[in-house]
């Protein structure tokens, strides 16, 4: 193996290091009652946090963990364990990517303070009105319509936050992220975020909008490219058969990072289910229990066989060219990159087509 194979080997490596290491530290303030645990559960797609489990504590160093997402529910600044003075310093929220205010009314006067300080040293803070159906429903029975609801509501917010800095304000139903702004609100955090940290958001995210979908393929067919140059690369499994070699190891893990990227496991599964009253049911049951049928293609080194000895027989060579302008033309040319490039990609077609059934089922 030349050097210049061996330096993009190697990088490909450390990308897929850093991506699996990458580490998206969000703060979530606010008071009890506002949504806190339900905003976390539909940002990550799956119940890291039961509803009402969210509570201010002294304890703000063990967050609640998904994937890569790490969420931190923060105290309020006019306690007496965090005193405005030194807010900032005991919650760490230097180290912070993001923090994310949550109301369920209106800003009062320590939320304001917040806002003003951390946007002060470079930390975007995303101001939340949750529970804006509740809102809505309110207003309707005194004959109130949802488009002058919304724009009463955004602008009374907008007065309350006259002449303070924030990263946007957003109108959002938790228990409902599938309307209002809450998509806004994951792509405003997203496009806050560096390279790295932007693709584990966006893999780790819930598939909330058909633009998210789109976005998590590019990420996906990046994690793809690396691991296809890599297992060709290491070619530790013959293929019973052929002549070829690849790193089955290496595939698996691949065909788990698609799954994960596009909420096709059991408890995101689980999570959706929570929406069975809400959207188009039957078309609801039937998008979820596909994901089973997903699972069995794709997960686990029997199935990753199966479809490397159909690929080596048929389409393996039509379809890396794709591919080409990510790994280099040393490395795409291998037989073995082909084929387990083109696993990768029926594996991100199928997750996405899947994904996005999910989501028309789901959508108001």
């Amino acid at each position: 193996m030349n050097s210049e194979i061996n330096d993009v080997l190697q990088q490909f490596k450390k990308d897929l290091e850093n991506f699996h290491n990458a580490k998206v530290k969000c703060g979530i303030i606010g008071r009890s009652g506002t949504g806190k645990s339900s905003l976390m559960n539909a940002i990550a797609g799956e119940i890291i946090s039961a509803v009402g489990e969210v509570e201010t504590t002294m304890d703000i160093s063990k967050p609640f963990e998904h994937k890569g997402l790490l969420f931190y529910d923060l105290p309020g600044s006019s306690t007496k364990n965090f005193p405005k003075e030194t807010y900032i310093e005991k919650t760490g929220i230097r180290d912070f990517d993001c923090v994310i205010l949550v109301t369920s009314d209106r800003f009062y006067e320590d939320d304001l303070f917040l806002i003003k300080e951390v946007s002060k040293i470079g930390i975007p803070v995303f101001a939340v009105r949750n529970k804006i159906d509740q809102s809505i429903t309110s207003a309707e029975k005194r004959g109130v319509s949802e488009s002058e609801t919304l724009k009463n509501i955004f602008d009374d917010l907008n007065n309350n936050l006259q002449g303070i800095k924030s990263s946007g304000i957003y109108l959002v139903s938790a228990e409902n992220p599938f309307k209002y702004d809450f998509n806004k609100l994951i792509e405003d955090i997203a496009k806050n975020l560096n390279k790295i940290k932007k693709e584990r958001f966006i893999a780790d995210v819930t598939a909330s909008s058909t633009r998210m979908i789109t976005e998590k393929r590019v990420v996906a067919e990046k994690i793809v490219s690396r691991y296809a140059a890599l297992s060709a690369a290491n070619g530790l499994n013959p293929i019973p058969g052929l002549d070829i070699s690849v790193d089955i190891g290496l595939l698996v893990k691949m065909a788990n990072d698609i799954t994960n990227i596009y909420g096709l496991t059991k408890s995101s599964q689980e999570y959706y289910e929570s929406f069975l009253d809400l959207s188009n049911t039957a078309k609801l049951r039937a998008a979820l229990a596909k994901i089973s049928q997903y699972v069995a293609k794709y997960l686990g080194k029997e199935a990753i066989m199966i479809l490397l000895k159909r690929f080596a027989l048929s389409a393996a060579s039509k379809t890396a060219s794709k591919w080409i302008p990510l790994v280099g033309l040393a490395i795409s040319a291998g037989i073995g990159f082909k084929m387990t490039s083109s696993v990768g990609n029926e594996m991100i077609n199928d997750a996405e087509a899947l994904a996005l059934e999910i989501f028309n089922s789901l959508k108001q």
